[in-house]
This record gives structure tokens, sequence and C-alpha cells, in this order.
């Protein structure tokens, strides 16, 4: 388990030509030191391959596992799967010095210096599993809903007081009567 962003490497030079395949896991911690505040707890095992070449690297990341985060409704505990996929171009010996992002969804291009050893690989790993999450974080695909039920409620008062309190501003009555002359 790797809970530190800084233990999430690849160190490329004691590779040799050819397909690499590595595993990785890592959990809320790693999340956590990211500075991630959504994510209370994870299990995310990230399946690497790496095609490495004299000047180039192709690494393919497998993203899949749990993440546990909040509900949008009513904030109770969810645990959501996430699957994704993304794949780094790491150009290497080149004397650029930014990274840049690829056209393609899904696809980085990096570029390293001659002098470094190794790529970090908690950066990619950080922002494609949570991006792998759900927009709309609720309970409504699952089979039992863990709801908390007195927050529910709470919501439906509040809704139902809003609709009843809700006075109309004259002047936007004016404003209506104008646009349908």
């Amino acid at each position: 388990m790797y809970d530190k962003a800084e233990d999430l490497f690849i160190e490329f030079v004691k590779l040799k030509d050819g397909k690499h395949n590595l595993d990785f896991r890592v959990d809320g911690t790693f999340f956590e030191s990211l500075g991630s505040t959504e994510v209370q707890n994870a299990d995310v095992q990230i399946l690497v391959e790496v095609d490495k070449n004299v000047n180039w690297m192709h690494v393919r990341l497998d993203i899949s596992g749990s993440m546990t985060v909040d509900c949008h409704r009513c904030l109770v505990s969810l645990p959501m799967s996430i699957t994704t996929k993304y794949l780094l171009i790491v150009k290497l010996d080149s004397q650029e010095e930014a990274d840049t992002d690829h056209e393609d969804e899904g696809v980085e291009l990096i570029y390293l210096r001659p002098h470094e050893f190794k790529l970090s690989i908690s950066q990619p790993v950080y922002e494609t599993s949570l991006l792998a999450l759900p927009m709309i974080r609720n309970c409504d695909e699952m089979e039992t809903k863990p709801c908390d039920e007195v927050m529910i409620q709470k919501l439906e008062t509040l809704n139902s007081e809003s609709t009843m309190d809700e006075v109309v501003d004259p002047r936007w009555e004016k404003l209506k009567q104008l646009k349908n002359l």
C-alpha cells in the first residue's frame, strides 16, 4: 500500500527496453496527502504497463477500485466504484522544460530531462481517479439506499417551506407583462 504521493514513481532507468508490468495500490491517505478533502477512504489498484524505448515510453494506467465520498443529497458516506484508463507518453532525453497536455482525452505528453531517472505517476493517478467519480454522487443507482432519513426529512421540510413562503417581487410581474406584449 502506497500512502504518500512520493511513493508512486517508476524508476525507468532500471528498466530495459520493452514492456514491463507494475502494480500499485493506494488508499485514502494517498488522496489526503495530495489535498483531497472529498475522499474519505479508498482502495484503488493501479496496473501499469510501461513500454520503454530509447527515446520514449508509453505508460498505460489501468485504475480500478472503490472510493468513499459524501452523498451530495444527504451527506452519508457512499462507496463508489471507479474504473478508468490513462495514457502517459513520455519523451526521454528531451530539452523541453514543461509538461504539455496532448490533444486527446486521457493522454498526457511529458518531457523528461536527461538527468531525471524516475517518473512520478502520483498526479495522473490522483486526477484520473477523481475524474472517474460520477459528477452527481448519490445513491439513486444503488439497490439498498443508505440515506440519512433525518437529513432527507429536513431537506423536504425546508423545500416545502421555501415554496410556501415564496413572495414574488412585483417588479418581476411588471416585466413579465412587458414580455407578453
